[in-house]
């Protein structure tokens, strides 16, 4: 007796795996959560969590999805940092005695760069040379490397003042 087919690979052998796929990762792009993807599939959410396990093909459809989903919003965050033109359209309606005149006007506008958008994509795309704190930072790397520093916290043996202090530590 053959084995039964499970949803995926009746797809599969329906023709429509491909068209499936792509609608998956589609929706997750869109911010559709795997529930109610589920119910589109017409299926239950743990059917469909067996399904992605038992498939890789059918889980790196909701990684593409949440990929293509973080690159929208990178590109929308980077718009947002260096401005972008668009056009503003308005309708207006004028009753005349001779009639309706409806009139479309257009505007181009420009959106100015966004400060606080540019600082977060040159801190995460170039790192800490574009952090405000980069002197701080540099300094706790520079006494990370050459083990200086010991943190103790208040409830150290060693410590009853209370405070957190840093102990330069003997070189061996």
């Amino acid at each position: 007796m053959p084995k039964q087919r499970d949803t995926y690979e009746q797809w599969d052998a329906d023709g429509i795996l491909e068209e499936r796929l792509k609608s998956i990762q589609d929706l997750v792009a869109k911010r559709i959560i795997q529930k109610e993807i589920a119910e589109f599939l017409g299926m239950s959410e743990k059917t469909l969590i067996k399904l992605k396990k038992a498939h890789p093909r059918l889980n790196q459809a909701f990684i593409n999805g949440d990929d293509e989903l973080k690159y929208k919003l990178i590109d929308a965050v980077y718009q947002k940092a260096v401005g972008f033109d668009y056009e503003e359209t308005q309708t207006i309606i004028e009753e005349s005695k001779s009639g309706t005149k409806k009139r479309i006007v257009k505007t181009k506008k420009r959106s100015l760069p966004d400060f606080y958008a540019l600082r977060y994509l040159l801190i995460i795309k170039f790192g800490r040379e574009f952090n405000e704190k980069k002197d701080e930072i540099d300094l706790m790397y520079q006494r990370l490397e050459k083990d200086e520093e010991v943190w103790m916290n208040e409830n150290s043996d060693e410590e009853s003042s209370g405070a957190i202090r840093v102990r330069k530590q003997s070189k061996k």
